[in-house]
Formats: structure tokens, sequence, C-alpha cells
């Protein structure tokens, strides 16, 4: 990678081994917590306006910086990378409804068929009021940690070449292993991060036996991606689409 990792008070908590006063497969207390019940992760960005850079708020992690990846619930910076990661799981493109910001925001339909005119620009450009996404779950290797990556808007072109490098591999979603960076580009709205996929060189046989085993559990769940703020007001880019 070509940054160092950044590790919070959070994220190094996660990373921590159990200690050896904990005995293994002792899960009192937590028999209630479901698969359903936990958050999935997401491998944030930073842009301008990210919540992540704003001192004081909730969301704030220390030394995050524009154009950076991260951790939303662990807090962990991770750079500009690259991140090696395989896929475990890959959804067809969705689209998302939001509130307007100005009503508080928030999802106000989780199924706009691809052919609904709400992700449509209209006669007069007016801009769609709902979102198109595309959904993966990865593990980022060598740590096996899954974490959700979305794309929308200006990264759907990098969905797509992600697609294409899994469908060009004729092999299970798990087996290839890719790079994820960071970098910098810019259109008529203004400068942004956007994510950069690139091919690699095939998983080993370990990691490919254990994303078999977790694609094989997450493939017929519901997993809802969360949205970060913002997802409502995107500024859309035709090209993009």
């Amino acid at each position: 990678m070509t940054d160092k990792l950044v590790k919070t008070p959070e994220a190094q908590l996660a990373a921590t081994s159990t200690p050896t006063y904990v005995r293994v497969g002792d899960h009192r207390g937590t028999e209630h917590i479901q698969r359903e019940d936990l958050q999935m992760p997401r491998l944030g960005l930073a842009q301008g306006l990210s919540p992540e850079i704003m001192p004081g708020d909730p969301k704030y992690i220390e030394g995050l910086a524009i154009g950076k990846m991260f951790n939303n619930l662990t807090k962990e910076i991770y750079g500009n990378g690259p991140l090696d990661f395989c896929v475990v799981r890959a959804d067809p493109p969705r689209g998302i409804e939001f509130f307007p910001l100005e009503q508080g925001g928030g999802i106000k339909d989780f199924n706009v068929p691809l052919s609904d005119p709400r992700l449509q620009f209209g006669p007069n450009g007016e801009k769609p009021v709902a979102t198109k996404f595309y959904d993966f779950v990865i593990m980022l290797l060598p740590t096996q940690e899954l974490i959700a990556l979305s794309f929308k808007v200006t990264g759907i072109k990098v969905a797509k070449q992600l697609n294409a490098l899994i469908k060009m591999r004729n092999a299970p979603l798990f087996a290839g292993k890719y790079k994820l960076s960071s970098v910098m580009t810019k259109n008529k709205s203004g400068t942004f991060a956007i994510f950069q996929v690139a091919n690699a060189e095939w998983v080993d046989e370990l990691t490919y036996h254990r994303a078999e085993a977790i694609y094989e559990v997450l493939k017929d769940k519901t997993i809802h991606f969360e949205r970060e703020m913002g997802d409502e007001a995107t500024t859309f880019d035709p090209e993009a689409l």
C-alpha cells in the first residue's frame, strides 16, 4: 500500500487478539444478536463535505483527509491504497429514492425499478430524483475483513469495470484478486475523489475456500447497505449513467 494504515482506538480494539483468559467459543450474552442485527461496515471515501472530516461531527475521524478511504464502523483509515480484495457478493444494480435534504433526508423508496422515470433526466435537464447504486461485499486481504463497497453516479463506470474484470475470469465471483485505490478527479461540478479498480492475480487456495464459504452464507441474505448522507443530493454527471 502507498499509505500507512491509521488505526483509531475503535480499529485497534477490533484488531486486537482475544485475550488468553477469554475461553474460545464462549458467546454468553450475545445469543440474541443475529446476523440481521449487525451493521455491515462500509468502505467510505472522504469528500469535501463528508461529516467524517468535520471536527465536532459525531462521525468525525481524526486524521482523515479528503480523498482517503476509511471504514465507517471501526474508523480505520486506509489512505489512498491500493487495497487488495476479493468479491464475495455482487448485487444487481438498484434504484433508491431519497427524501430531499430540506425534508430531513432518508430513504423514501428502496426499490425503484431501473426503468422508472425517477432515475432519468427530465426533458429540460432536470436531475433524477432517484439514485442508481451498484453494491458489493468485498473481503480485504490479507486481513479477511468484510466491508461493503458501493458505487453511485460518477462511480458507476468503476462498478462496471469491476464487473467486467470479474466476468473476464470465467470463474467463481470470489476467485479473483483486485486492487482498490482512490484518486482525485474533476468535472464541471468541481474536484472530488473516486474509487479506482485494477486486476490482480488469483486468490490463494485458503482464501478461496474462506471466500467461498462467505459467499454461500451471504448469497440469499437481504443486506441493507448503509447510505451515506448526501446520497439524496448527489451531483449528477450524465456521462456517468
